[in-house]
C-alpha cells in the first residue's frame, strides 16, 4: 500500500521547504541538542527498528505517557491546546482479524489514554506512536498546534500525490488507523510493496531521477516503516542528522530513528551477550555491535543470537562463529542450525570478486554480487573445496545442486559444473563440453556420468569419455558426441587427430540398432550386418541426404571406387550409388543396378544415371540415364526408351501411366517417323505431326488398316476412351473409333469434323455404323448407333436422331418433299422428336405419330415451343379456311391464320366451342387473339364478331358490341362481373343490356354504359329495369361504406344495405 499514509511535508524533501518545516515542527535541533544525540553511522536502513520493540505494546501506561507529554512542553502557547491537554470523546473498535484488540471508547478522553490504549490494543509500542505523532506533525513537541493537525496527526490517508481523505480525519481515527495498518503489514507481509527477508528496491527520494538503492530488509517492523514512508535516507541526509541533506535526500525514516533513539534509547534494544559467545574476540564483537534479540538455545543445546550487523553461533562441537550479510540472512533462511548445514565452523571469508564464502558442518555457502548465493555440499562441495572453491578452477556456484539418477548429484558454477555418483566418482566439467553435456540432459542424457577428466589431443580437439560415449569439442566444428560402439572404432582410426578428424555431427542410432556419424572428412557408419564402412566426399554427402542407412541403399557394404569421366560409385546393400562432376550423384536400386551393369554400366552406352531408380507399384523399376531409360519388370524384362519417345513416354507416367512397360525396341515408320510398342499400346512420332499415343485396342485395329504407311497415316491426336471401354482417335486420313458392339468405323471430311465435335461416341450418336454415303444435292450422311449426320452444301450439317431419323427416312429422307434438315433434331421431355426441314417441320410423338407443319403455322408453332408448348403435338395437316385462311389441329388446341386478322390459337375446351357455332365460317368469324385462360379453367377470346366465353359451370356464352368491349375492359370473367349468365338485350327504349353472374352491364345512346351490382341490380329489374321508374343509371354501383352500396338513376337513387336491402331515396 503505497501513500496512502503519508504527506509530502512529512518527508521535508526540498532543501528550503525541508527547512522551514522542520522548524515549524521541532526537527531542526536548537542549539542545546541531547545528551546523546543520535549518530548518522548507526543507522541501519536494513533494521530501522527490531520487530521485538516495535510490536511491544505494553511499554508504557496512559500515565506513563501524560509524564513523557508534560516535560516536552512544560507551557502552552496562550490560545493553543497542546497535546498533553488534549482530549476527545473515543468511539469502541470491535477486535480485529489481523491483531487488534477491542478498543473500549470513552467521553472526553486524554491523548495519553488513547495513545497507551491504542498501543496496548494493537500491539504497537505506545513509543513508537509517539515518535509516529512527531515525526509527521511535530504534536509532541509542538506550543501551538491548530485543529488541521491534530485531524491530519499521524499522517494517515494523507497521499503525496493529493489532499487528506476526510475519512480518516480526528486525532483518534488517526493514532488508531495508523497503529491497525501497521498490523495489517504484519498479518499480511508477503501481498506488499516491502517484504522483510530479501532485497528490496527503495527509492532515496520522491523523485525517480535521484535514483534507488538495494536494502536487505531484516525484519518486519521495518518492511512496514517502509510501506509507510518509502523512501532511504541517503549519506548527505545521515551526515547532518539534526539538519538537511542534498535535493535527493529524504527524512522520514531517518527522523524516526532519530527520535526514538534520542527519547528511548536504541531501537534494536540493549540486550545481554550469551556467555558462550564470549569466545568472540572484541574485534568480532564489535563487527556485529550490540545485540538485537536474547540468545536462543537450540534443541541440540547449541546457542544463536542476532546483532545490529549479523548473527553469531555456538555449539560444543565447533565453538562460537559469527554470520553476516548474505551468507547469514541465507544461513537463516535454510532454518541455522537446525537446518540442513548445522552450525558454522569458520568465520566469513572474503572471496575475489567482492564475494564471500562460510563453511558449516555439512556445506558451505558461496556468494558474490553477480551469482548469488548458493549452497554446495557433499562430494561435490568437497570435491570444489578442493578445488580451491571460488578462486579455483571453477568461480562461484551459479545455481543449487541437481540430484542426478542413481543417486548421483550436479552442481555448476561459473565456468563449469562438478558431476558425482556412487559408481563413476565425481568429475568437473568445463568450457564448451560442460555447455553441450547440460544441454544433452547431463547424466539423464545419452551419455551418462563423465569417467574422466577433458584432454586435448594433438588437434586441438578436447574429449571427455562418459559411460555411453565421448564428447568432442573442436574450435571448427563445435562439440558433438560419439556414442560408445561407433566411438570405439573412431578411435581405432585416430579419433579426431585421424583419419577422418573430429565429428561434424552428433552419433545417429538407427532402428536395426546400427549407427551412423558424420566426421570432418567423411562418414562412418557401423551395423553387426555389415561391420564398419566409410563413405566420403560427394558420394557420401549424397548418401546422407538420401538417408544414409534408412533411406533407400541401407548400409554400405564396400569401398567408394573410380567410374569413367572421374566419377564415382559404391554399393550398398540395396544398390549403388553413382556420382560425376557433370551429372551429381544418384542411386540405382538393386535390380536395376543389376541390369545397368549388363548393359555396359557407366562406360555403357546409356552413360551416367541423371535420376534415382523408380519404382512401380508392380515392383518393376525405372530409370533415367544420359544417353535414354531403362524400364525393367518381371513379365517384360529390361528395355530402353530413347530420344523424343522417352521423353513423351516419362511425361505420360512410363510403366505406372497408360502405356505400360515398353516390349521392344524404337523402329521406323514411314515419312521419318518412329514408334515404339508398349504392353498397352503404341507411341507414333513423326517430323510433322508430333508424338501421340494409340491405346490398345484401337492400336492393333490401327495396323489392320495398314497402320501409319495405310489409308489413315499418323494419328494427330492421342487416343480417347470412352466410359464404355471403346475408342476414338483421330488421324491425318480421318477419325478412327472402335466400340466392342460395333467395331471399327471410319468417319471422314465435314461429317467427321461435326460428329468430333458432338463427342463422338461418348455424344449424342453413339458410335458409327456403317460408312459415309452420298445424298441427292451432293449431301452426304453417316448412319449411327442413335441417329444420322446430315450434310449439304447449302444447309449445313445437322443431325437427326432417332426416333426421328427413321420417320424422316419413311417420307423420302433428303430426297422426299421434305428436303434436307435445316436445325437438328430437338427432343422433348416426353421423347418426342421436332425438327426443322427445307419444306417444313416433322414432329414424332409416341402417342400422335408423324405429322408434318409448314408454311405460317409453321413458324408460329415452332414459335410457340412446338410440341413442349401450349398446343401439344399436331393432330392433322394444314386444312383451309373461309376467307382464305387456314387452321390445323393440335392435342390441346387449334391454330388460325388469316391474310387480314393473322395468326391465333384457340385453346381447349374453347377450341371445341367455337366449333360449335359455326368455328371461322360461323357468325363470329376468325379470331383476333388468342385464347385467355383463367384461374378456375375458364376460357375467353376476341373474335371478329364478338367475344366468346366458357366457364365449366356457365357454358358458353357471347358478348358483343359496346357491353362486350366494357366486359373485356373489366376484366371479363376474372373481373368484377364473373363469367356471361345470359345472352344481350335490347329493351324498347333502343338501350342494350346483359347479365352476368356478379351483376349487370346497361347501355343507352343518352347515358353511355355502366355496371348495376347484383345487390341492386335485382331491385332494379324488379321495378322495371330501364323500362320502369328508374330509367338507364348514370353511374357504376359505388360502395359507401361496408355493407352500404349506392347508385344514381335517372329516376332516382337507390341504396342497399346488408341489413335492410334495396330502397328508393
Amino acid at each position: 500500500m503505497r501513500t496512502t499514509l503519508r504527506r509530502v511535508a512529512a518527508k521535508s524533501i526540498g532543501l528550503v521547504v525541508a527547512v522551514s518545516l522542520l522548524v515549524s515542527i521541532g526537527l531542526v535541533a536548537t542549539p542545546a541538542q541531547p545528551a546523546e544525540a543520535a549518530n548518522g553511522a548507526d543507522f541501519n536502513p536494513g533494521m530501522i527498528i527490531s520487530d521485538a520493540i516495535f510490536y511491544n505494546g505494553r511499554t508504557m501506561t496512559a500515565a506513563q505517557v501524560q509524564t513523557f507529554l508534560n516535560g516536552k512542553v512544560p507551557t502552552c502557547r496562550s490560545g493553543y491546546t497542546c497535546l498533553k491537554s488534549y482530549r476527545e470523546s473515543t468511539t469502541s473498535q470491535s477486535a480485529k482479524s489481523e491483531g487488534c484488540a477491542a478498543y473500549a471508547g470513552q467521553l472526553n478522553e486524554t491523548a495519553a489514554s488513547i495513545i497507551a490504549k491504542v498501543g496496548m490494543a494493537c500491539g504497537i509500542n505506545p513509543k513508537a506512536l509517539l515518535v509516529l505523532l512527531e515525526k509527521e506533525q511535530g504534536l509532541v513537541t509542538g506550543t501551538h498546534p491548530t485543529a488541521s493537525i491534530y485531524r491530519k496527526a499521524t499522517g494517515f490517508g494523507c497521499p503525496d500525490t493529493s489532499v487528506c481523505d476526510s475519512l480518516y480525519y480526528g486525532f483518534f481515527n488517526q493514532v488508531y488507523q495508523a497503529a491497525y495498518m501497521f498490523k495489517k503489514y504484519q498479518a499480511r507481509p508477503a501481498s506488499r510493496g516491502y517484504v522483510a527477508g530479501r532485497y528490496n528496491t527503495i527509492l532515496w527520494n520522491p523523485n525517480s531521477a535521484c535514483g534507488s538503492s538495494s536494502v536487505y530488509i531484516q525484519n518486519q517492523a521495518t518492511a512496514g516503516l517502509y510501506i509507510y514512508t518509502p523512501y532511504r535516507p541517503n549519506a548527505a541526509a545521515l551526515a547532518n542528522m539534526y539538519g538537511t541533506g542534498n535535493s535527493c535526500s529524504a527524512y522520514g525514516n531517518r527522523n524516526f530513528w532519530r527520535l526514538f533513539t534520542d527519547w528511548f534509547g536504541s531501537t534494536t534494544g540493549g540486550y545481554a551477550t550469551s556467555s558462550s559467545l564470549a569466545s568472540l574476540d572484541s574485534t568480532t564483537i564489535g563487527l556485529l555491535g550490540t545485540a538485537t534479540s536474547q540468545p536462543i538455545t537450540y534443541p541440540d543445546g547449541g546457542i544463536g543470537q542476532a546483532f545490529q550487523y549479523g548473527w553469531a553461533y555456538w555449539h560444543s562441537a565447533t565453538g562460537a562463529f559469527r554470520t553476516t550479510a548474505n551468507v547469514g540472512r541465507s544461513y537463516i533462511a535454510l532454518k541455522g542450525p537446525n537446518g540442513i548445514l548445522g552450525y558454522p565452523t569458520t568465520n566469513p571469508k572474503t572471496e575475489p570478486g567482492s564475494g564471500a564464502s562460510q563453511a558449516f558442518q555439512k556445506g558451505w555457502l558461496y556468494y558474490s554480487p553477480t551469482t548469488s548465493i548458493h549452497l554446495v555440499s557433499g562430494p561435490v562441495g568437497r570435491s570444489y573445496a578442493t578445488l580451491d572453491g571460488p578462486a579455483g578452477v571453477l568461480g562461484f556456484p551459479i545455481a543449487a545442486a541437481k540430484v542426478e539418477p542413481g543417486g548421483g548429484a550436479s552442481q555448476n558454477f561459473q565456468k563449469g559444473a562438478l558431476y558425482w555418483s556412487p559408481t563413476t566418482s565425481i568429475h568437473r566439467l568445463s568450457g564448451a563440453i560442460a555447455t553441450a553435456y547440460s544441454s544433452l540432459g547431463g547424466p539423464a542424457g545419452v551419455l551418462g556420468y563423465p569417467l574422466a577428466a577433458q584432454v586435448v589431443d594433438s588437434s586441438g580437439t578436447s574429449s571427455q569419455l562418459f559411460q555411453k560415449g565421448t564428447l568432442y569439442s573442436s574450435p571448427t566444428l563445435g562439440t558433438k558426441y560419439v556414442l560408445t560402439a561407433l566411438g570405439g572404432e573412431y578411435a581405432k582410426l585416430g579419433g579426431a587427430a585421424g583419419t577422418y578428424g573430429p565429428p561434424a555431427e552428433n552419433t545417429t542410432t538407427y532402428p536395426d540398432g546400427g549407427q551412423g556419424q558424420r566426421f570432418q572428412k567423411g562418414w562412418l557408419y557401423l551395423s553387426t550386418a555389415t561391420g564398419l564402412d566409410a563413405t566420403i566426399g560427394k558420394i557420401g554427402e549424397t548418401y546422407a541426404k538420401s538417408g544414409g542407412p534408412v533411406g533407400p541403399l541401407g548400409y554400405p557394404v564396400a569401398p567408394q571406387k573410380t567410374e569413367p569421366n572421374d566419377g564415382f560409385s559404391q554399393a550398398f546393400q540395396k544398390g549403388t550409388l553413382y556420382w560425376s562432376p557433370t551429372q551429381g550423384g544418384y542411386y540405382l536400386l538393386a535390380t536395376m543396378a543389376d541390369q545397368y551393369l549388363t548393359v555396359g554400366g557407366v562406360a555403357g552406352k546409356y552413360g551416367h544415371p541423371i535420376s534415382n531408380t523408380t519404382v512401380y507399384l508392380d515392383g518393376g523399376q525405372g530409370q533415367r540415364f544420359l544417353n535414354g531409360s531403362l524400364f525393367w519388370s518381371a513379365g517384360t524384362g529390361l528395355d530402353a526408351t530413347v530420344g523424343l519417345i522417352d521423353n513423351s513416354y516419362r511425361a505420360l507416367g512410363g510403366p505406372g501411366g497408360r502405356l505400360g512397360y515398353p516390349l521392344a525396341a524404337q523402329k521406323n515408320e514411314p515419312g521419318s517417323g518412329l514408334s515404339q510398342a508398349f504392353q498397352k499400346g503404341t507411341l507414333y512420332w513423326s517430323p510433322t505431326r508430333g508424338i501421340h499415343y494409340v491405346l490398345k485396342p484401337m492400336a492393333d485395329e490401327y495396323l489392320t488398316v495398314g497402320g501409319v504407311g495405310g489409308t489413315f497415316g499418323h494419328p494427330i491426336s492421342s487416343t480417347t476412351v470412352y466410359k464404355d471401354g471403346g475408342s476414338g482417335q483421330r488421324f491425318v486420313g480421318g477419325w478412327l473409333y472402335y466400340g466392342e458392339a460395333t467395331g471399327l468405323d471410319a468417319v471422314v471430311g465435314k461429317i467427321g469434323y461435326s460428329y468430333a465435335a458432338l463427342g463422338g461416341p461418348g455424344g449424342r450418336l453413339g458410335y458409327p455404323l456403317a460408312a459415309q454415303k452420298s445424298e441427292p444435292g451432293s449431301g452426304l450422311s453417316q448412319a449411327f448407333e442413335k441417329g444420322t449426320l446430315y450434310w449439304s452444301p447449302t444447309r449445313g450439317i445437322h443431325y437427326v436422331l432417332k426416333p426421328m431419323a427413321d420417320q424422316y427416312l419413311k417420307v423420302g429422307g433428303v430426297g422426299g418433299r421434305w428436303g434436307h434438315p435445316t436445325s437438328s433434331t430437338t427432343v422433348y421431355p416426353d421423347g418426342g422428336n421436332g425438327q426443322a426441314f427445307v419444306g417444313g417441320w416433322l414432329y414424332y410423338g409416341a402417342a400422335t405419330g408423324l405429322d408434318a407443319v409448314v408454311g405460317r403455322i409453321g413458324y408460329s408453332y415452332a414459335a410457340l415451343g412446338g410440341p413442349g408448348g401450349r398446343l401439344g403435338y399436331p393432330l392433322a395437316a394444314q386444312k383451309a379456311e373461309p376467307g382464305n385462311g387456314l387452321s390445323q389441329t393440335f392435342q390441346k388446341g387449334t391454330l388460325y391464320w388469316s391474310p387480314t386478322r393473322g395468326i391465333h390459337y384457340v385453346l381447349k375446351p374453347m377450341a371445341d366451342q367455337y366449333l360449335t357455332v359455326g368455328g371461322v365460317g360461323g357468325k363470329f368469324g376468325h379470331p383476333i387473339s388468342s385464347t385467355t385462360v383463367y384461374k378456375d379453367g375458364g376460357n375467353g377470346q376476341r373474335f371478329v364478331g364478338g367475344w366468346l366465353y366458357y366457364g365449366a359451370a356457365s357454358g358458353l356464352d357471347a358478348v358483343t358490341g359496346i357491353v362486350g368491349a366494357s366486359y373485356s375492359a373489366l376484366g371479363g370473367p376474372s373481373g368484377v362481373l364473373g363469367y356471361p349468365a345470359a345472352a344481350g338485350k335490347v329493351d324498347a327504349k333502343g338501350g342494350t343490356s346483359q347479365e352476368f353472374a356478379n351483376g349487370w352491364l346497361v347501355w343507352s345512346s343518352a347515358t353511355s354504359i355502366d355496371r348495376v351490382a347484383r345487390e341492386i341490380g335485382e331491385y332494379y329489374y324488379s321495378n322495371g329495369g330501364p323500362a320502369g321508374k328508374l330509367g338507364y343509371p348514370l353511374e357504376s354501383t359505388r360502395v359507401v361504406s361496408p355493407g352500404v352500396l349506392e347508385q344514381a338513376f335517372q329516376g332516382g337513387r337507390v341504396r342497399w344495405t346488408t341489413a335492410g336491402g334495396a330502397v328508393t331515396f
